[in-house]
């Protein structure tokens, strides 16, 4: 009668735990689902719930790990990666750290936007390395290969960005320095030439005292021979003003003969200038576009998808 009561009750745990195991993983593929319909924070809410069911659940920690890569809160997602390594088997850890490293990728390209060129770059080189811890499981993986070469890439693009803006601030601290030895310069010349003034206005009055002088000498001289050249002077004026009138006739002819030769020259370098104009307009155009062209972003390559939750 006991065995018989013992095996009853073994069959009724037994079954029990049967019922518990397909809520458990129906729920699971009800979260799956919605993750798969991209409703990533309705998938994490579900996840969460049947965590504190089974806690310490790898695969559970794996998936909820990618409901928050793909929302891009990339150290709630390298949290969750890290624990599904504790418990998991070879494969869910080489899938975990091939995750961890697109997210530290991911973090990295968000702090490269801040400015912070230097914590990106160390962000990048941790990617890597957790790549490689990947790759010691999956030997033959082409999309590991791949990440790793990619961000390689990456960091030194980086590199590359920070070298350029070093440069940039160099040479603004060089062209500072400069602007202040001129306006040095400046100010000396300033004060040299406040003292070269007082000089010239010093000079100027003992000047203006002479030529004071020299006006009333020339004026005595003048009166002496207004007499003698008012005579003179009648005769001369009567002889310039008869060549005055001669030479203005003819140069009335000539500007009649100049304005039609000056006005086809205009008409022509007007042409001229219109052509050159219209060139110039046309190179600018082309330059403009071949400069637009440089300026589209160009495409980094396929990173990498999250591995599908569990």
């Amino acid at each position: 009668m006991k065995t018989r009561l013992n095996l009853l009750l073994v069959i009724l745990i037994l079954v029990a735990q049967n019922c518990v195991y397909a809520s458990f993983t129906g729920k699971i593929k009800d979260a799956n689902k919605l993750y798969q319909q991209k409703k990533y924070d309705e998938a994490q809410k579900m996840y969460l719930d049947l965590e504190v069911e089974r806690p310490g659940n790898s695969i559970l920690s794996y998936n909820i790990g990618n409901t928050y890569y793909h929302q891009k809160k990339y150290d709630e997602a390298i949290e969750n990666y890290n624990k599904a390594i504790l418990n998991a088997d070879p494969d869910l850890q080489s899938r975990s750290n091939y995750n961890i490293g697109n997210a530290l990728y991911g973090k990295g390209i968000q702090i490269e936007q801040s400015g912070q060129l230097d914590k990106a770059v160390a962000e990048m080189k941790d990617a890597i390395e957790h790549y490689k811890s990947a790759l010691q499981k999956k030997p033959d993986d082409q999309d590991i290969k791949y990440n790793i070469e990619f961000v390689q890439r990456e960091i030194k693009r980086i590199l590359d960005k920070a070298k350029e803006q070093a440069q940039k601030q160099q040479q603004q601290g060089q062209q500072g320095q400069q602007g202040d030895q001129q306006q040095d310069q400046q100010q000396q010349q300033g004060q040299q030439g406040q003292q070269g003034q007082q000089g010239q206005q010093q000079q100027g009055q003992q000047g203006q005292q002479g030529q004071q002088g020299e006006q009333q000498q020339g004026e005595n001289k003048e009166k002496e021979n207004e007499g003698q050249k008012s005579e003179q002077n009648k005769e001369g004026q009567e002889k310039e003003n008869e060549g005055k009138q001669q030479s203005a006739v003819q140069e009335q002819e000539n500007e009649g003969d100049n304005e039609g030769k000056g006005g086809s020259k205009e008409k022509e370098n007007k042409s001229k200038g219109e052509l050159s104009k219209k060139e110039a307009q046309r190179l600018l155009k082309s330059f403009a576009d071949n400069e637009k062209k440089r300026r589209q972003p160009v495409e980094r390559g396929y990173l990498g998808e999250v591995e599908k939750n569990w």
